[in-house]
């Protein structure tokens, strides 16, 4: 087996996977945003120019603003072709990866203190068990010293509540141990399965708002581009 599958998840493990939780949440809760709020400046944008058609002279809306208002237009649609709810569903089931560690290592830590509190109870009552040993060592002589204890003997009873004690205590052992491999394991599988994925589609999303924009940018400029806008005083 293993012996790294074998370590136990530390207090660094646990904060470090705690703390890349509250970066990815932040992290989708930003994507969220700015593609939302980008989508929504772009789409004041054209509204806003639409209602400055009346302010433009006749000879220069047909070229400035008509340029204008088309450029903002193929923005709009680039926004609207963007493959931007995968990047988001992809960053979402990353940060669901994470979460799934987290609550994992808690549960591995929950069953480690179970543990060692039945340990520290085992101890106390090995360490019960010696003094009623010695005790009764004191107050027998030779003879009953050497003759077997009835079932009802408190001594009896003890040790086999001992006994029951340290197969639990075993049971739990291999239980936590176990859990820690299953830790392990998880952490490892779904960091594998989950990082591949975003970076493949947080680059598409890149890939294909550069492309856009490129091709908004390289199409050809109206002949009467210098025309400005002239309000009407």
């Amino acid at each position: 087996m293993n012996q790294q599958s074998m370590e136990p998840t530390t207090n660094y493990h646990r904060q470090a996977a705690s703390q890349l939780k509250t970066e990815v949440t932040a992290w989708y809760n930003s994507f969220h945003r700015l593609v939302k709020s980008q989508g929504e400046y772009v789409r004041a944008l054209c509204r806003w120019i639409k209602l400055t058609y009346c302010f433009v002279e006749d000879s220069q809306r047909s070229v400035s603003a008509s340029a204008v208002h088309t450029l903002c237009e193929e923005w709009q649609l680039a926004l609207d072709r963007l493959p931007d709810k995968v990047a988001s569903e992809a960053i979402k089931s990353f940060l669901s990866a994470i979460q799934s560690i987290v609550l994992q290592q808690e549960e591995e830590l929950t069953l480690r203190k179970k543990t060692d509190k039945l340990e520290k109870k085992l101890q106390r009552e090995l360490n019960s068990l010696s003094e009623m040993e010695m005790k009764l060592a004191g107050n027998l002589n030779i003879d009953n010293a050497n003759s077997p204890l009835t079932p009802k003997h408190p001594l009896t009873l003890k040790r086999a509540k001992i006994e029951a004690l340290k197969k639990r205590v075993n049971e739990e052992k291999a239980k936590y141990m176990n859990w820690t491999q299953v830790t392990r394991a998880m952490t490892l599988s779904n960091l594998r399965m989950s990082l591949p994925h975003v970076f493949q589609a947080l680059m598409g999303f890149s890939s294909a708002y550069a492309q856009s924009l490129e091709a908004i940018l390289s199409r050809p400029e109206p002949v009467d581009c210098d025309a400005e806008f002239s309000p009407i005083r």
